[in-house]
C-alpha cells in the first residue's frame, strides 16, 4: 500500500511539530514539509501550484499568526487579514486539487466572552466576543465556516477542532507577543517575577501539546 502524503501547515509551530512528532512515529504517511520561506500561505497562487505538484492526500492546517493581548490589540488588521488569507488559500488550493481530508485547528477564543461554563460547541455564535482578540477569533470563525462550507457544497471531509489553552515546545515567549501562559512559564526556569497581561482573576484550562 503507497504511503498517504501529508502536508502540515505550519510544522514549525507549538501545535504542528506536535503533529509533525506523532505522525513521524507512523509508517503509513509521507510527510510534505515546507518552511514560511519555501511556501508564503498568504499567496494564492503559490499555494495553489504547490498542492498542484505535491500531489497531497490529507492537510493538518495549524498554520497562523498568533500572539497574546498586547500583540492582537496592537495588530488587529494583520491578525484577521493574515489568517483569513492562509485559511482561505489552503482550503481552496485542497479542494481544488481534490484532496478530501483536512483538519483545522481554531481556537477557544472563538466563544463568546460570557459563555456558558463548561463551553459546549453550541456556544458558537451566541454572543459578544473578547474585544481584546475579537479579530483574531473572526478569522477563526471563518475557517470553521469554510470547512463546513466545502464540506456541505462539495462533500469534502475537512473537520475543525477547537483546542483549550495550549502550552509546549515551540512555544512563543518573546515579551511583547506572549499570550498568558507561555509568560508565566517563561518567568518559572529565572526564578524572578513577570508581568503578565490580564486581570488575574479569570481561570483557564490548559493543555500540554
Amino acid at each position: 500500500m503507497s504511503k498517504q502524503r501529508v502536508f502540515i501547515a505550519g510544522h514549525r509551530g507549538m501545535v504542528g511539530s506536535a503533529i509533525r512528532r506523532q505522525l513521524e512515529q507512523r509508517g503509513d504517511v509521507e510527510l510534505v514539509l515546507r518552511t514560511r520561506d519555501e511556501l508564503n500561505l498568504l499567496d494564492s497562487r503559490a499555494v495553489h501550484d504547490f498542492f498542484a505538484s505535491e500531489r497531497i492526500d490529507q492537510v493538518y492546517l495549524a498554520a497562523a499568526k498568533v500572539g497574546g493581548i498586547v500583540a492582537n490589540n496592537t495588530y488587529p488588521a494583520d491578525f484577521i487579514y493574515q489568517n483569513m488569507m492562509i485559511e482561505s488559500n489552503i482550503i481552496h488550493a485542497a479542494h481544488q486539487n481534490d484532496v478530501n481530508k483536512l483538519l483545522f485547528l481554531g481556537s477557544s477564543c472563538i466563544y463568546p466572552k460570557l459563555a456558558k461554563q463548561p463551553m459546549a460547541e453550541s456556544e458558537l455564535l451566541q454572543g459578544t466576543l473578547e474585544p481584546t482578540n475579537e479579530p483574531y477569533a473572526i478569522a477563526k470563525i471563518a475557517g470553521i465556516k469554510l470547512c463546513e462550507s466545502y464540506n456541505r457544497q462539495y462533500g469534502r471531509d475537512y473537520r475543525s477542532v477547537m483546542p483549550t489553552n495550549l502550552y509546549g515546545p515551540h512555544d512563543n515567549f518573546h515579551p511583547s507577543n506572549f499570550a498568558r501562559d507561555p509568560c508565566i512559564a517563561a518567568s518559572l526556569p529565572r526564578g524572578d517575577g513577570t508581568e503578565c497581561a490580564g486581570r488575574g482573576c479569570v481561570g483557564q484550562r490548559y493543555t500540554d501539546a
